[in-house]
């Protein structure tokens, strides 16, 4: 194995500093699961999609349109 260079060496206490010491997500087996209220998520998904989509189809369309709009004027 070689030996460790000072850039290796800082690599590795850096890995370390950044590494946590323990599972971070676990949790006690006492604990009950959040209850799953699906009107919120359903609104909450509406309203994100209610600018999305639109959002995407004139993003993705706007040159569809510019062609149609060029043929019917004949330019």
């Amino acid at each position: 194995m070689p030996s460790a260079t000072p850039i290796r060496s800082f690599l590795a206490s850096a890995k370390n500093f950044v590494k946590e010491p323990h599972p971070y997500s676990r949790f006690p087996a006492t604990l009950q699961a959040h209850t799953h209220y699906a009107p919120f998520f359903t609104r909450q998904i509406a309203r994100t999609a209610s600018l999305y989509v639109p959002g995407a189809v004139f993003l993705l369309g706007w040159p569809f349109m510019v062609k149609a709009v060029l043929q019917r004027t004949g330019i």
